[in-house]
């Protein structure tokens, strides 16, 4: 199998965490690739791709770049940003996706991205601290979608470690409360937008998983847009797969009463850790939402354990 080859099944059978990293890669390479020629001439090219797709600060920026809200996360321009923006997709978002289903990943990216967005537009032009900057800012970067994921994975499963190096394993909890601490702190140290929209995103992390776990799910208009374009356009694509997938495996109120009932009478004869692999699995097969109350109970006071 070449390459391409392979990048295409990944993209094509892969998660949706692979279908992003995959995309922000793909941007980057395009990017990068159609601006050296420019720069080994040592001419201008004739559009900035990078700030073309960036999200400006100035609503009036802001109304001939409307575009910018959603492609800016998209966007990178030096390797380590985006190699660290991508490590951090991966890490956390498979914390996310192995404990409330894979069908909350892409909603959970773009309401993020979006929300750190306008968290950024909002602080520049209701602050005086950034009237001299306000004509001239503009953001870009995944960073806010990433932050979105890993307030979201922090809250699920606050004591999950990761093995850091130099520090060993670290609760993700602590890794959350770092991150959220040092972008309030280096708002005043440069690059103030970017920290702003960090806190954006996560802030929507956070509340994406509270509201989740009291049944409410952030994510549904994004599922009826996906559906409305692609019952438009009779076309199939990664997006309706990803929500048809969840509609495939979701259980009717029976089923759902008949598996909670399977679980209480094996309740006495599972162990604890069984007990949590089969709602770990059950996840995997559907989504978080399949769960019973009980089961959602059982998960969150075993995130709580220490």
């Amino acid at each position: 199998m070449t390459i391409w080859q392979d990048i295409k099944w990944q993209y094509q059978y892969g998660s949706d965490i692979i279908k992003l990293i995959l995309i922000n890669c793909a941007v980057f390479i395009i990017v990068n690739l159609i601006s050296l020629p420019f720069m080994l001439m040592a001419k201008n090219a004739p559009i900035d791709l990078v700030r073309f797709f960036s999200l400006f600060a100035s609503i009036k920026n802001i109304a001939f770049h409307p575009w910018g809200i959603f492609t800016y996360m998209f966007v990178h321009q030096s390797f380590l940003h985006i190699l660290f923006n991508m490590l951090g997709l991966y890490w956390f978002g498979q914390i996310v996706q192995d404990l409330v289903g894979r069908a909350k990943i892409l909603p959970l990216y773009i309401f993020g991205g979006i929300a750190g967005g306008l968290l950024y537009v909002v602080a520049y032009n209701i602050f005086p601290a950034f009237n001299a900057v306000l004509g001239s800012s503009y953001n870009f970067g995944a960073s806010a979608a990433v932050l979105a994921m890993v307030l979201a994975a922090a809250t699920i499963a606050p004591n999950y470690e990761l093995g850091l190096l130099f520090f060993g394993p670290v609760k993700i909890k602590w890794i959350a409360f770092v991150y959220v601490l040092l972008d309030l702190i280096n708002i005043q140290n440069g690059n103030a937008g970017g920290h702003i929209a960090h806190l954006g995103g996560a802030l929507f992390g956070f509340l994406y998983i509270k509201l989740l776990q009291n049944g409410t799910d952030l994510g549904r208009p994004f599922y009826a847009v996906v559906d409305f374009f692609s019952n438009l356009f009779k076309k199939k694509n990664t997006l309706k797969v990803t929500y048809k997938k969840e509609k495939q495996y979701a259980y009717t109120a029976a089923e759902n009463q008949t598996k909670t009932n399977n679980t209480t009478q094996q309740k006495d004869t599972l162990s604890k850790q069984e007990r949590l692999d089969a709602i770990l699995d059950k996840i995997n097969r559907s989504s978080y939402d399949s769960l019973s109350k009980e089961e959602k109970d059982f998960l969150f006071k075993i995130s709580q354990e220490d």
